[in-house]
């Protein structure tokens, strides 16, 4: 291609409130840790919805996906290798997709013929195919506009965040006896029935 591209990766995805004036549209922000630099991408909250149960290992069971997350085993079964999924910024010419974004999304692949072939999609129907598929996710660099530093840094404080509170509750549930969970009922049952009764004198 003749724009440069560079790889990246979903960093995370944002609500934002219908009263915040002027209304500003929910967005899933995509980068390069490598680099630091990224870009938000404005969507819908189900596209949002979407694109993080694809990223979020078992969420697909049960969860009602659009055909464009299936389209990529649809081609698979039909012979044809999916190699990456590029995004690349519209020009003034093309305008805005049918979304409004300014981004477009292209899926490509080899056909049966050994051939290169470029399937153009809205950018969220693109990485919802690239992440249901574990495929690598270029961007032009153009799109990466944003400091994502500072972002990135958040993140990381979260996962650890995370893995240390996931890695206490283990330890807590490793160590709990049923002697403990004996007390706590007890407890429990003291506690809602007030002090137990006091033993009455023998006659």
């Amino acid at each position: 291609m003749a724009n440069r591209m560079r790889r990246v990766a979903l960093l995370g995805a944002f609500e934002i409130s219908p009263d915040l004036d002027p209304p500003v549209r929910d967005g899933i922000i995509l980068g390069s840790r490598r680099e630091q630099r990224g870009f938000v991408l404005e969507t819908s909250r189900e596209n949002i919805e979407q694109i993080v149960s694809a990223s979020t290992p078992g969420a697909m069971e049960g969860f009602p996906q659009r055909l464009t997350i299936s389209v990529g085993s649809l081609l698979e079964r039909l012979g044809a290798v999916l190699l990456r999924v590029e995004l690349k910024p519209l020009t003034p010419l093309e305008g805005k997709d049918a979304n409004g974004s300014y981004v477009q999304g292209v899926l490509v692949f080899r056909d049966t013929d050994r051939r290169i072939q470029r399937l153009n999609m809205t950018a969220t129907e693109a990485i919802q195919v690239a992440i249901a598929q574990k495929l690598p996710i270029l961007a032009a660099a153009d799109l990466l506009q944003l400091d994502v530093s500072q972002f990135l840094d958040e993140i990381d404080e979260f996962t650890d965040k995370y893995r240390q509170e996931a890695s206490d509750f283990k330890s807590f549930v490793d160590s709990v006896t049923a002697s403990d969970f004996a007390k706590y009922l007890k407890r429990k049952t003291e506690g809602s029935e007030g002090k137990p009764p006091e033993p009455e004198d023998e006659p």
